[in-house]
């Protein structure tokens, strides 16, 4: 079965990890072998990343959702990041892959 990972600061990690969904603590200097471990497990079906994470990763989190059937990547606000805060996680999937739920 395919699991949902976050990447991002402690709070929102740990915002998540309420859930069940697994975190990986991280910030934007390091972010890059971060999301390279979690889409090489053979269990990570969604990747989320917050946007300071993901801020020079672009073409990366792109050829990734363009070529690895498996795993998609999207982008999510982090817990201090006034954007768009009050969007579920199922939200920005659901958009991500285009689809109502």
């Amino acid at each position: 079965m395919k699991k949902i990972y976050i990447i991002g600061d402690m709070h929102t990690v740990s915002a998540f990890r309420l859930s069940g969904v697994v975190g990986v603590v991280s910030d934007r200097d390091n972010a890059s072998s971060r999301l390279e471990e979690v889409i090489g497990k053979t269990d990570a079906g969604i990747v989320g990343i917050t946007s300071a994470c993901a801020k020079d990763l672009q073409s990366r989190i792109t050829d990734i959702n363009l070529n690895q059937q498996d795993t998609i990547v999207i982008e999510i606000p982090g817990i201090d990041d006034p954007k768009d805060l009050t969007r579920s996680l199922v939200g920005y999937v659901a958009e991500a892959l285009g689809i109502a739920l």
